[in-house]
């Protein structure tokens, strides 16, 4: 059974204070890097950019397994061009 890794759950979170830890460090940079867990909730990492932001999702796979998500936030997304 597939179960999703919400960021603000104590009981699946490598941390209580994901959102807070995120929103801190916004005052020091754009520029922000999350390393998480497969299964991380999508719509949690999405939030996270706030309205009209951005957020690059990079699938990190071993051995043609999925094993961990890397969010790139800020000037870290690669452009299109």
């Amino acid at each position: 059974m597939f179960h999703s890794y919400l960021l603000g759950r104590a009981s699946r979170s490598l941390t209580n204070h994901t959102f807070e830890i995120f929103r801190l460090s916004k005052l020091i940079t754009d520029d922000i890097v999350y390393f998480l867990p497969r299964n991380a909730d999508m719509n949690q990492i999405a939030s996270l950019a706030g309205p009209g932001g951005r957020v690059e999702v990079e699938q990190n796979f071993l051995n043609n397994k999925l094993k961990t998500i890397t969010a790139y936030f800020g000037g870290l997304i690669k452009s299109d061009g």
